[in-house]
């Protein structure tokens, strides 16, 4: 699976013309984001070509053809979501909308899945209990340990999978040896967050779009008053990954440039040493002060940037929810600054149809409607507004619909602006990349905070290090997917 994926997301509309809600609930923002990075990040080079016609469109054998053709029986499907499944929650709305539709189709919350995620699911594949729809942390194992239907015979019978209708390079990211086990369901982006109100009480003027790392570290140092424990920014540690590619044009964060990784090019260590001396030694940022100072100043466990006394938060937009819904003050986002030239940083999430899912036709029904169905995503705009997922159909009706929400704001139109430039990252969907980060690449965070080690010291390592962990996994997934 040698995803070479350099360009990204060419739009079939040009959204520049267009003008899960956040687990933040008021915690520390500089503990977030750091985890996240560090979980998260793992941003490839994408190269989206868009030339993936439902990435089979010659199959003609398969398990799509072979199943019993759907009836006005009513089956019940399992679903597992680590999203918000309350009542009223935003999965339970997207279940109505959906069965609204398709009255023959119930779709159940598996309520036993739950993290760890990955361990779980493990569980019950081995109890011969898994969901028939499933979020996936780790595609790439979900993969190789046989879980997931092959979803391309589906794909290609289905004329609203085409090139025009789903970002094709998106959908490549779940595709392994042609075949396709995994589709995206949402998109979003690593962003920076601006408290407006404190830019302007410091007569600062509120930076553009294209901004420079120069210009952040300067608006942090000026709005800091040690005295009224005001500081420039939080999470700024978590950074590194995201600014690979801003470092070095070719390389998607994480080094990895379409085809191996390049963590001995200077732009790794580069990025880690400006996420470590800027993000744990500058004292402009709010991460390079101990927790229990900040839990003194704030509150424990508060953020700093969510009451209104830290100026910027390194974030995503998953979080845009959240903050529209309880920040007390006027803010903006703006996209992670340039340095060597300026690029986004895009998340996905997965979701797959299990292999041993005895309602296969209505999994797929289901799995459409979350990622690729036009009415499914003007359902989920209107039903689960504000909606921080950015749409990952190339319909200018569903985006329109998203970009007339009212949490909208012009530094989020900044950030779609930036999509099809943007790099991908790889921890969900990139062979070995999750055991790599866990199990090597993470234990040396630490070591760089403290002074310990350097990046340069360890690149070697952590070069040779993630070609094997990758090498190794596509064995297994080369061998699961025969």
């Amino acid at each position: 699976m040698k995803k070479s994926l350099l360009m990204v997301l060419a739009l079939s509309f040009t959204l520049a013309g267009c003008g899960g809600g956040n687990s933040n609930s008021n915690t520390t923002n500089s503990n977030n984001a750091a985890t996240n990075s560090t979980t998260n990040n793992a941003n490839a080079s994408t190269n989206t070509s868009t030339d993936t016609t439902a990435n089979a469109t010659n199959t003609t054998d398969d398990a799509a053809a072979n199943e019993p053709a759907a009836t006005d029986e009513v089956v019940t499907i399992k679903y597992a979501t680590w999203g918000d499944k309350t009542d009223t929650g935003a999965e339970m709305k997207r279940i109505k909308a959906f069965e609204a539709t398709h009255p023959n189709i119930k779709v159940e919350i598996d309520k036993s899945m739950d993290w760890p995620w990955d361990e779980k699911l493990a569980a019950a594949a081995a109890a011969d209990k898994l969901p028939d729809v499933t979020w996936l942390f780790n595609v790439p194992l979900a993969v190789g340990s046989g879980w997931l239907e092959d979803l391309t015979p589906y794909l290609a019978q289905d004329p609203d999978f085409s090139p025009d209708k789903i970002y094709g390079s998106l959908a490549k990211t779940g595709e392994y040896n042609g075949k396709q086990f995994a589709l995206p369901h949402g998109l979003y982006s690593w962003a920076i967050y601006i408290n407006k109100d404190l830019l302007a009480k410091a007569n600062i003027p509120e930076p553009q779009a294209n901004w420079t790392l120069s210009d952040l570290e300067d608006i942090s140092k000026k709005l800091t008053n040690y005295n009224e424990h005001q500081f420039g920014i939080d999470g700024a540690a978590g950074m590194g990954d995201v600014l690979i590619p801003n470092y070095n044009s070719a390389l998607g964060a994480s080094t990895w440039d379409g085809t191996q990784y390049n963590y001995t090019d200077p732009a790794w260590a580069e990025a880690t040493n400006w996420a470590n001396n800027f993000g744990y030694k500058d004292k402009s940022s709010l991460q390079s002060y101990k927790k229990e100072e900040r839990d003194k100043w704030y509150g424990k466990d508060i953020s700093g940037f969510n009451i209104g006394k830290v100026g910027m938060v390194f974030d995503a937009t998953w979080s845009l929810t959240w903050y529209k819904q309880n920040l007390k003050f006027n803010w903006d986002i703006l996209p992670v600054p340039g340095v060597n030239g300026q690029k986004a940083g895009l998340v996905t999430d997965y979701a797959g149809v299990t292999k041993s899912s005895k309602h296969k036709k209505e999994a797929v029904e289901f799995l459409k409607w979350m990622t690729y169905s036009k009415d499914g995503w003007l359902a989920r705009i209107k039903d689960e507004t504000p909606l921080a997922t950015m749409p990952l159909v190339n319909d200018p009706d569903v985006w329109n619909a998203w970009l007339n929400q009212d949490f909208v704001t012009p530094g989020i139109k900044e950030i779609v602006k930036a999509i099809p430039t943007g790099v991908l990252e790889t921890f969900k969907y990139q062979p070995g990349f999750a055991d790599f980060t866990s199990k090597v690449k993470d234990k040396y965070n630490e070591k760089f905070q403290k002074g310990e080690a350097r990046p340069e010291d360890v690149a070697a390592e952590l070069q040779e290090k993630s070609m094997e962990y990758y090498n190794n996994a596509m064995k297994k997934i080369d061998e699961a997917t025969k």
